[in-house]
């Protein structure tokens, strides 16, 4: 078949798949049995294509048969096509089965970087007609765009109360925070007291971010109202290189920072007698229905996330 040529209109599926069963089991025989047919009827098959192809597929190779020049161009044409029927029916299936679909994803800062990337991966390798995207951004941001349904939902650290008018707010996990310093930072101890805490010097997000306002609150829990702060900085990664460059301790949460401990560029501070942590929700906007593949991406993640916060905590 030249490049130029126009495939006969009347080729069925079926010859092509007799076609490529021939070529891919190696001899009519073989593919007879693998289709359940006599071996004239595959015969058959095979010489209505060559006329209606109007080229010869196959030639002698001793006892068996071997694919000519334009037998290897309508192999390769024969199984594309084949290919192409199937992808739509393969993704019409994961579609009912909730593993096909699109779905948009906000997320708060630490999360989206350090925890939903892996679990959102390893089900995107797992299931290829699933089209994600992820967008960290300020909790916020992120409520403000899955409100205007821009994101299906989101998955946010706050210790904020979530309005429950305007969103469905489902508590899935409670991230251990972490208290890090520089592994040589002489002026901090490998533990403090919680009556110690506020005379630290501390590297801390900006005031009015949502993780500042989670710390605070998780420190006020242990009587902590007030501390020492040495600079301000928008990012766990920023806060790191301020940590390990002197300045101070960061309260950050543990999976931000498990690479770097483990690695000795940081060092955790026990806070004596207490385990701090944040709030993660996932939220979505009142009255919303996911499809079914959302649906079934939301139980992934949390699924996921309880998975990777227990196995690192």
């Amino acid at each position: 078949m030249s490049a130029s040529s126009t495939p006969d209109n009347r080729i069925s599926l079926h010859k092509l798949e007799v076609f490529c069963s021939v070529v891919e089991r190696g001899g009519v025989r073989l593919a007879a049995e693998d289709l359940f047919v006599s071996q004239p009827v595959v015969s058959a098959h095979l010489r209505s294509l060559e006329e209606r192809l109007k080229v010869k597929l196959f030639q002698r190779d001793g006892r068996g048969m071997k694919l000519t020049e334009a037998g290897v161009e309508v192999h390769q044409w024969a199984a594309g096509v084949l290919r192409g029927r199937t992808e739509p029916d393969r993704s019409l299936r994961d579609i009912s089965r909730g593993v096909a679909g699109r779905a948009s994803i906000g997320s708060s800062m630490s999360v989206g970087n350090y925890v939903l990337p892996r679990i959102l991966v390893d089900f995107r390798r797992e299931h290829p007609h699933a089209s994600i995207s992820l967008n960290q951004s300020s909790v916020e941001v992120a409520l403000d765009r899955t409100l205007d349904g821009r994101h299906d939902f989101a998955v946010v650290a706050t210790d904020a109360v979530v309005d429950a008018n305007t969103f469905e707010a489902e508590l899935i996990a409670q991230p251990p925070f972490c208290l890090v310093t520089a592994p040589d930072d002489e002026r901090i101890g490998d533990s403090v007291s919680a009556d110690e805490l506020g005379a630290l010097p501390f590297v801390c997000p900006p005031a009015g971010m949502a993780i500042r306002r989670s710390q605070d609150s998780a420190l006020a829990s242990i009587g902590v109202v007030d501390r020492r702060v040495e600079i301000e900085l928008g990012s766990a990664e920023s806060m790191k290189v301020a940590v390990r460059g002197g300045l101070g301790v960061a309260l950050l949460w543990r999976e931000s920072v498990r690479r770097e401990l483990e690695a000795g560029l940081l060092r955790e501070v026990q806070i004596f007698g207490h385990t701090l942590h944040d709030k993660l929700y996932l939220v979505q906007r009142r009255g919303k229905k996911l499809t079914a593949f959302q649906f079934t991406l939301t139980e992934v993640l949390r699924d996921g996330i309880h998975e990777l916060l227990e196995q690192h905590s």
